[in-house]
This record gives C-alpha cells, structure tokens and sequence, in this order.
C-alpha cells in the first residue's frame, strides 16, 4: 500500500499522492481506450470458432454494455462476481490478435475501477498460481504494441500498488526505464506518473534505484528535453520519494550530480510546487545523508540560493520551513569550514572559480600533498573536470591547481602521468580560449 513520507523527524513532509490514473494533462491513453472502446471485436467469430462458450460470449456482452451494472449483479445477486476475472484472464491466455488483446485489457481495467471485490479477487488467484495477478501482465510488456504495453503497464502498477503484501516487479521498473526515453513525450509522461505510483511502495525504491539507466533517465529529461513545469515536477517528486530511503540519499549526489541540476531549476522555477519538492528533496538528502551531501551543498552555493528564496513570500509554508532547515544546517557547517575543506567542497561540486585558495602560493605550501589522499581522490576529481567540463573557468583553474600541484609536490608529474591527466593538461594548450591555454601551459612547464 501507499506510505507516507514521514520515515524520519528531519524528512520533508510533501504528501505521497500516487498518480493512480493519469492526470488531466495527458489524456494520451484515454483517447486510445475511448477508440479501442468503439472498435467492433469479432467475439461471435470466437464463439464459431468454438475459443469461446456461448456462455462466455453472453457475460462479455453484458459486460460491454454496461461493466458497473454487470459486476454488481455479479457480486450482490449472483454470489460470483470472479467469473469476469477468471474469464478475461483465460481469453488473455488464449487469444494473440493485437485488437483482441487490447479489447481484453480494457475490459479487465473496467473490472478493476468498478468494483473493490475485484481487486481482492485478483490477489485470491495466487493461491492457484503463485505468479497469478501480475505474470499476465508482465509478458505483455515485451509485446510489440504500444497500447497493449502501456495498459499492461499500468495495471501491473495498480496492482503492486495495493497488493496487501508489498510487491517488487523488476519487469515493470525495466520497462519504465525504456520508456523514459521514449521519443514520444506523452509516453515519457506517462511512464513517469507510473513512476510516482509505483515509488510510494517503500520496496520498490531501491529495486527502481539499481535499475541500470532508470535513474539516470530521470536526470536526463531534466538536463535535456527542456521540460515544462509539470514534467519537472513530477520527475523531481520522483527524486523525493527515491531519497526516502537512506541508502539512496547518501549515493544520490555522488553517482548523479544532482544538487546543481536541482539549485538550477529552482532559481528559475514558475510554479511554486516545483521549488517545494526540490527542497524538499534537498532535506531528505541532508537529513538522512549529511556527511555524503553536505560537501557538493556547500560547493555548490546552495546557502547563497536559501539565502536569496527565503526572502521571498511563499503561500507553501512547507517552502520556507525546508529554506531555513537547510539555511541552518548549511551555515552551521561554512562556519566550522578551514581553508581546505572550502577547497575540498568546491572540487567535489565540479564549479570551480577564481576563490582566494587557488591563488594562495602559502595555501599550495601547506596543502599540495593533500591531493595525494584517499588514492588521489582530488587529483582525480580535477582531471575528470579537465576532461569533461564546457567551462573555460573550471578548465583554467582545474589546470593551474594541477600546475600549482606539481609545484609543490616532488612526485607530482609523476602522479599526474600514473592516471594519465598530463595528457589531458597539454591537450587544454590548444583550446580556444586565452586563460585555459595560459593556465595549461605553465602547468606542463
């Protein structure tokens, strides 16, 4: 069942309302079922055929005509509500034409949304068979028909989401994954409201979590579709619920470089309720991983963006309550800060300027060797920035504290030509711009 998001005093209160059936923005889906609804499904052909009973060809008119008035006849009068169930599943068993299929699934949809006896039905049958409701389902996945995919999808996700006991489907976290880079944007929608269903089962976070792609997906469409408001925020609701579990919020930053990504968005965010999760989100990860987080926070200036949202009228006061829980714990920690662990902060975040320790010749003196630390943990960091950073003044500094390195430490070149970033400096001597060539050159020297 759907939990709540208070698993921790510290964590942020937004309320988990799991997207069941999609919201009005995309009526995607809808207007295929509505034709699907319209299309004639040869079911007296089936009935010749001798596939279906005569019977059976009676309940599946009856029930197309009118599903609630059927199944509460079912139920209430005739004690056998389960027989639509039983037969639909048997019908999805033996018929492959696409159209059928889709007919079916729709029919098993209306089942489910008209009648709370049905649900209980459904999770009755593991008792035939323990990989009865969901196998059904799950192997439509794999069928190459997007609507047969998508409304499979969606009901593998109503069902894990209720299922008495809690239900982990890598299936359904793999196909999300493919379908978050769906060319196809209401699709990438909607398999981002099945995301949010699917996360408020507190056992399902970590399974999505070690998907390979899955989370990454999620980043992607932040950085690289331009998405509107709400795509933001439900992909950024997401990230909160994945930052519920402790072990996702300390590996979050370090695996996606997510804090500037999130402080980016909310400078320039419209609507309010997409700068309310992202606080929110920046509190879970803070509350519950402070030691992994509090590093790229600081290097990342998130205190001088509380600093400058708190002076703004919020209607949320779940807003500004997360903006001064985050301004306190940011501040408390800039203020026990040496030289070093600002310097430290500012190459974990990967936004590197012109500050007072990269140009302090007394700060290399006493420092230089630190980079030797943790498998030259920081010497690394610098290399990857010189290596992948578009900057012009994260590539002229990561170059001349690379220089400065090599400058007060005996063995530095030979560090440096170990992992193989001397390379990569000399490369920087033909780049476009003045300074990184200036900062590139004298650090070969």
């Amino acid at each position: 069942m759907a939990t709540t998001a208070k698993d921790g005093d510290d964590t942020a209160a937004v309320s988990i309302e799991a997207p069941v059936y999609f919201t009005a923005h995309n009526n995607y889906l809808t207007e295929k079922t509505a034709a699907i609804r319209a299309r004639s499904i040869p079911w007296e052909g089936y009935q010749k055929g001798s596939i279906i009973t005569e019977e059976e060809l009676a309940q599946i008119r009856q029930f197309e005509k009118s599903p609630g008035a059927a199944l509460n006849e079912a139920w209430l009068v005739l004690g056998s509500g389960e027989k639509y169930i039983d037969l639909f599943l048997r019908l999805l068993s033996k018929l492959t034409r696409p159209d059928t299929i889709q007919n079916i699934l729709v029919l098993i949809d209306d089942v489910l949304a008209e009648h709370k006896q049905s649900l209980e039905k459904f999770y009755s049958l593991s008792h035939r068979d323990p990989l009865l409701p969901y196998s059904p389902f799950l192997k439509l996945l794999t069928k190459d028909d997007e609507y047969t995919q998508l409304k499979a999808a969606k009901l593998v996700t109503y069902l894990c989401m209720n299922a008495p006991e809690p239900q982990v489907k890598p299936e359904i976290a793999m196909w999300i994954t493919g379908r978050l880079r769906d060319e196809n944007p209401a699709i990438v929608d909607i398999a981002v409201q099945l995301l949010q269903s699917l996360l408020s089962v507190i056992e399902f976070r970590l399974t999505f979590y070690q998907t390979p792609n899955g989370v990454q997906s999620l980043v992607d469409i932040l950085k690289k579709t331009s998405p509107n408001a709400q795509m933001q925020y439900q992909v950024i609701y997401a990230m909160w619920l994945l930052t519920l579990d402790e072990e996702i919020a300390a590996d979050l930053q370090r695996k996606y470089d997510v804090v500037p990504v999130f402080i980016d968005i909310a400078k320039s965010a419209i609507k309010e309720k997409v700068v309310r999760v992202i606080f929110s989100t920046f509190r879970n990860m803070l509350s519950m991983a402070p030691q992994e987080n509090m590093s790229a926070m600081i290097g990342n200036k998130l205190l001088n963006t509380c600093e400058t949202l708190a002076g703004r009228k919020w209607s949320d006061s779940d807003i500004t309550e997360d903006i001064e829980y985050l301004k306190e714990e940011l501040a408390k920690s800039v203020a026990t800060l040496s030289t070093w662990d600002e310097y430290e902060s500012e190459v974990a975040s990967g936004k590197l300027e012109w500050s007072p320790p990269h140009l302090s010749d007394q700060f290399w003196k006493q420092n230089a060797t630190k980079l030797n630390e943790k498998d030259f943990a920081l010497l690394r960091a610098l290399a990857r920035l010189i290596a992948t950073s578009d900057s012009p003044v994260v590539l002229a500094v990561a170059a001349h504290d690379i220089g400065q390195y090599v400058k007060y430490y005996p063995n530095g070149k030979k560090a440096l030509e170990g992992m193989g970033a001397k390379t990569q400096v000399m490369q920087l001597m033909t780049h476009q711009d003045p300074d990184v060539r200036y900062q590139a050159l004298l650090a070969v020297q």
